[in-house]
């Protein structure tokens, strides 16, 4: 496990770099790098996304995208309020099948996609969802998980959150 980890956090620096080098919110974007692999590793392990890492996530790239562009704090808070209302819309419609910290996930990664416009929001639920399906059909396909048993949506929420962003 440290090793992949010491080998996301390599290759999402270079992609960082690559990707936002130019961006006067580049901190940003490396404050996402660094908490959402903790994110995703915290949930990999224990099931968990604490919700003080995710305000931490969500804080930290409110911060530094408000100061680069303070006008954008609307759009941006707005992305994250919509994203929750939705995450707990489906949380009612099928309880027990979505944890609150995933919900809390996607509305902390929500600024992060609304800093490029809403259609980035939208497809960033998009392909999150889609790469956590994919974690899921891997896992069940290789005999590691049931098709009922819980996975952690973490990891394939922050990675499917990125691809957006990176295209």
């Amino acid at each position: 496990m440290p090793i992949a980890a010491g080998l996301s956090v390599a290759l999402l620096s270079v992609t960082v770099q690559t990707r936002f080098g130019g961006d006067p919110a580049l901190a940003a974007w490396w404050w996402l790098a660094l908490v959402g692999t903790v994110l995703g590793l915290i949930d990999s392990v224990h099931h968990r996304l604490p919700h003080s890492w995710l305000a931490i996530l969500a804080t930290g790239g409110l911060i530094v995208f408000g100061t680069v562009r303070p006008e954008a704090l609307g759009r941006l808070l707005m992305a994250s309020a919509v994203v929750l209302l939705l995450g707990l819309i489906v949380q009612w419609a099928m309880p027990n099948e979505v944890g609150f910290g995933d919900t809390l996930l996607l509305a902390a990664l929500a600024p992060f996609w609304a800093w490029s416009g809403w259609s980035t929001v939208l497809t960033g639920l998009i392909t999150s969802h889609l790469v956590l399906g994919g974690f899921a059909a891997v896992a069940w396909l290789a005999g590691m998980r049931g098709p009922g048993a819980r996975i952690a949506a973490g990891p394939g929420l922050v990675l499917g959150g990125w691809l957006p962003l990176l295209a």
